[in-house]
């Protein structure tokens, strides 16, 4: 029994849906960090700016760039599969 030719585009469509809800979340708590001057560690002590500020700051560039390289994982998931969906239509 072979699978529907429509099914693993919007398994891999979903995939980078659950990957961009990350990024937004990722990017919330980035920008929260941001407004407070604090990022919250939830398995150790929080990272305070006016503590620390080489490591916070060492922290949101290290946050930033992984939101951006899976926001961009994201897009490039989603077209592969908008393309491939549309590709078995036509």
């Amino acid at each position: 029994m072979s699978k529907p030719g429509w099914l693993s585009p919007l398994v891999t469509l979903a995939i980078a849906g659950l990957i961009g809800w990350g990024c937004v979340i990722g990017a919330r708590e980035v920008l929260h960090g941001l407004d407070v001057g604090m990022l919250n560690n939830r398995k150790g002590p929080d990272v305070y700016l006016v503590e620390h500020p080489m490591i916070f700051w060492a922290l949101i560039v290290f946050y930033t760039t992984a939101i951006v390289v899976s926001a961009g994982m994201a897009v490039l998931l989603a077209a592969i599969a908008l393309r491939s969906l549309f590709k078995r239509r036509a």
